[in-house]
């Protein structure tokens, strides 16, 4: 496979679509080039406000590039099924969602969507559905199901000078059920092949990074919140346990629960039994969080 630098990339595109540099606009919907998948974003410090902005790809959307703009300043452009994320100082900013507003470009001068952001926050805003300028800010846990679908706009460079890059305090691991834990199972004897070694793996990364490690359990829906918190700390007491055998000091590493409460996969309630338990392996995972030094 042939990997194409940021510049490349930027090359093929422009020639793809036929645009001048001087003209941002994004590709369309059944591009090759968008790679990355929606991979959730860390927390931030406190002095900067984080933005994740997002376009979902779902039936009836207005086709064309939604243009994205800070303080008058354009970010990137948005086609169905894509996101930005990107970080600014907390404060008061002006956010805009255009949709095909080439040539006049009306976003830059679009001065009334004033946001006062906080810092050390992230904040989800997914863009309308129509062809209008609004957008919506989501709590986390909305976001997520519909971010999950989307991949990252990375072509496009950002001419924001507010936008400034993030300084995360913490790096998450993901431990996917391909790997660990099938339905209702939490012990060491219940992994999966390859997910000790997906664990040394981690071990290795965050051995040199971390100041400190928490691991996080995950369930799926099917049964009690109560039973599913248990069961997603039973899984985090058995990857912290696989973490220290792999050369981790037990004083770095605590453990947590999300139970259900941190779902990723979508679609599932309506299926028989069988299905719906695996449709629902996404939600089965473990996270790894290392806080960095």
């Amino acid at each position: 496979m042939i990997n194409l630098s940021k510049k490349m990339k930027a090359l093929i595109f422009s020639m793809v679509c036929g645009l001048l540099a001087s003209s941002p606009t994004a590709m369309s919907a059944d591009n090759l080039v968008l790679k990355m998948a929606y991979q959730p974003v860390a927390d931030v410090s406190v002095d900067q406000s984080q933005i994740v902005w997002f376009r979902p790809n779902v039936l009836g959307s207005e086709q064309g590039n939604v243009n994205i703009y800070v303080d008058g300043e354009f970010q990137t452009a948005l086609i169905p099924g894509s996101y930005t994320a990107f970080c600014v100082k907390p404060g008061t900013h002006i956010l805009g969602a255009w949709l095909k507003d080439a040539p006049l470009y009306q976003g830059k001068q679009d001065m009334a969507n004033s946001v006062s952001l906080a810092g050390g926050k992230t904040y989800y805003i997914q863009v309308s559905k129509g062809a209008t300028t609004v957008s919506s800010m989501l709590q986390k846990g909305e976001a997520n199901a519909l971010l999950k679908q989307t991949r990252l706009q990375d072509i496009l460079v950002s001419r924001a000078s507010a936008v400034t890059a993030c300084h995360y305090t913490s790096k998450d691991y993901n431990l996917s059920s391909d790997v660990m834990f099938d339905f209702g199972k939490s012990s060491l004897n219940n992994i999966k092949a390859g997910g000790r070694e997906d664990v040394a793996k981690v071990a290795r990364e965050i051995a040199s990074e971390s100041a400190k490690i928490v691991v996080i359990g995950h369930t799926d829906p099917i049964g009690s919140a109560n039973s599913n918190r248990a069961l997603g700390l039973k899984r985090a007491e058995t990857v912290r346990a696989l973490l220290i055998e792999n050369g981790i000091k037990a004083d770095n590493i605590s453990v947590s629960t999300a139970g259900s409460n941190e779902p990723v996969a979508t679609g599932c309630s309506g299926l028989p039994r069988n299905q719906k338990i695996a449709c629902y392996a996404p939600d089965r995972r473990v996270v790894v969080r290392s806080y960095l030094k």
